[in-house]
């Protein structure tokens, strides 16, 4: 007994156009219908139709990244960490050590607040005497919130301020230290370059010294990488500090690790970055009115 043949398009009758043929024909007649149906008519011969009412979009503005815009940057930079000082001097829970410390720091950041806004002004640019807002906006508030808490947020305040205090020095230093690393070779002017590199050796200092004051000393003098030793474990998930971290400065983010563990060990962590196109103080921008 032979198998009954089962019908295939190729067993069909022959036709113009098989069944196969007449789905895919149809489904592309469909699909253009719809689209000629949401194009509409086009104003001008060759446009292309627009679906909806969405307004047409527009490039965004090209900014002017200049010496005068990395200055002003770095200017907003200082005053931020001016800020955060402040904030941190107003909480009164560092040791009397370390406020010292940063009492010496915000001195040191407002002279060169002072000197960035003379080279904006000497480079035929306007200064730009005030704290950066994307940072103030998007940085400056989880560090607070993670030190002092906020019920709001669920988010229980430090088993130790004072700690992350002076970690949170250390981050900023070793962030302004990186940006001035950064913008030298970007600067036009050889005068900038100089000038920045005084700023930035000053940062590096500051850093380091803020390193040894929350490690303490010898253990927070170097990276005992370095000298083919191995960095101690993270003790209670916070990472260790050091005057001297690695064998060249890094551009990298730096981390900030504070506020209360976790039930599985981890604090907050916060990676922060060297000023970027979003974040730069621009010609147009002006301080906020105060």
């Amino acid at each position: 007994m032979t198998a009954e043949a089962t019908p295939t398009d190729d067993a069909a009758p022959r036709s113009r156009m098989g069944r196969r043929q007449l789905l895919k024909s149809g489904g592309l007649a469909v699909s253009l219908a719809a689209v000629l149906a949401a194009c509409g008519k086009s104003s001008a011969k060759g446009e292309p139709g627009r679906v909806g009412y969405a307004p047409t979009p527009s490039d965004l503005p090209k900014q002017n990244i200049d010496d005068g815009v990395r200055l002003r940057t770095a200017t907003s930079i200082e005053y931020t960490i001016l800020d955060v000082y402040a904030t941190i001097t107003e909480a009164g829970a560092l040791a009397p050590a370390d406020q010292t410390l940063v009492d010496r720091l915000v001195v040191e950041h407002q002279a060169a607040a002072d000197k960035l806004a003379q080279l904006t002004t000497q480079f035929g640019a306007e200064p730009y005497e005030c704290v950066n807002a994307w940072y103030m906006d998007r940085v400056v508030p989880p560090i607070f919130e993670n030190i002092n808490g906020d019920e709001a947020k669920d988010i229980p305040p430090s088993d130790d301020p004072a700690r992350d205090m002076i970690a949170t020095v250390n981050a900023w230093e070793s962030m302004d230290g990186a940006m001035y690393q950064t913008m030298v070779p970007q600067m036009a002017s050889a005068e900038l370059r100089s000038e920045i590199m005084k700023i930035g050796a000053r940062a590096g200092r500051h850093a380091a010294v803020s390193a040894i004051h929350a490690t303490g000393a010898p253990q927070g003098y170097f990276n005992p990488q370095l000298i083919g030793g191995t960095e101690p474990a993270a003790k209670d998930g916070l990472i260790p500090l050091y005057a001297i971290p690695t064998e060249f400065g890094s551009l990298a983010p730096t981390q900030l690790v504070i506020g209360a563990a976790s039930s599985a060990g981890t604090r907050f962590t916060l990676a922060l970055e060297t000023p970027a196109d979003n974040s730069y103080a621009y010609t147009d921008q002006s301080c906020p009115a105060t």
